[in-house]
């Protein structure tokens, strides 16, 4: 039989949460169970996770309290706990909207809109990583192989204190159209180097969101390239000079981190333009493809 659908108002419950007016289902947590909650006048979002994901529970709040700490909006956590054995979250509701849907309705703003979304990028990047997060290694994400890539990547001396988001692109960062209201979704951040972060955000919007285009109006597919030019100047204005060097093994590495990242999931077709960007990208940086 099925398992039974959680009921949110026994989870509230069991994390002491009262005078709550509304719970609803709420789109997006492929792999955790998100409800929107109104309580005490307020919006938050109520998040459970499955039995086996405390330990990336605690990772998750460990890193947006660290962000929240420096500045970053990400949502706050007001009460944590557990109920019938899975961890669960009650955070602030970020306001705004996706990124993805501002820009669906104004393409117009697609350069700005670019250029807020890679200052956030960097302000993240600013945040020292939390110590002792128990994560694999950002550079493991591409695999077990690739000993020529890892070698070239140890030649570039990447740096291993900054915060990582690792699946940073415009459906996890929301706006409200003048600003960037919030950062969700932080199950894949690590410590690691910039470079990785940006490396992982550009094989997403280069590779992944063209396969997806039927959900994409024409529209937004034209303005595209100006979201990238956007994306790429406002987080170098905001990062400063020197920050996005030596590039090529680091999109080699993304190239081989989204194989592994989408294996069974997208169609064979997809795999065969990552292969070809990992291939030309670790020939650009001087050593064998993963």
């Amino acid at each position: 039989m099925p398992a039974a659908v959680p009921n949110p108002l026994a989870v509230l419950h069991a994390l002491g949460v009262a005078g709550v007016t509304a719970a609803e289902p709420a789109l997006g947590g492929f792999d955790t169970a998100v409800w929107r909650v109104t309580a005490g006048g307020r919006g938050y979002a109520l998040r459970l996770f499955h039995p086996w994901q405390e330990d990336r529970c605690r990772r998750e709040t460990t890193i947006m309290s660290a962000a929240a700490d420096r500045g970053a909006p990400v949502p706050r956590i007001h009460a944590e706990g557990r109920w019938e054995g899975r961890p669960a979250l009650l955070m602030d509701w970020c306001p705004g909207r996706p990124l993805l849907a501002e820009l669906i309705d104004r393409p117009e703003r697609a350069h700005h809109l670019g250029s807020l979304f890679g200052a956030m990028q960097a302000r993240i990047h600013a945040v020292p990583a939390p110590r002792g997060l128990g994560a694999e290694p950002w550079i493991d994400a591409a695999g077990p192989g690739g000993g020529d890539l890892r070698r070239r990547l140890g030649e570039l001396h990447p740096r291993t204190d900054a915060l990582l988001h690792l699946d940073y692109h415009f459906l996890n960062v929301l706006t409200d159209g003048a600003r960037i209201t919030g950062v969700i979704d932080w199950a894949n951040a690590r410590p690691g180097d910039p470079r990785a972060d940006l490396a992982r955000t550009m094989t997403i919007l280069r590779l992944d969101v063209p396969s997806h285009l039927d959900l994409v109006p024409p529209r937004v597919a034209a303005v595209l390239p100006l979201f990238d030019l956007g994306w790429r100047s406002g987080y170098a204005r905001a990062a400063g000079p020197g920050a996005v060097v030596d590039m090529p093994a680091f999109y080699a590495w993304a190239g081989a981190a989204m194989a592994r990242d989408l294996a069974g999931r997208r169609s064979e077709a997809f795999f065969a333009r990552v292969r070809a960007w990992t291939v030309r990208w670790s020939a650009r940086a001087g050593c064998a493809a993963p």
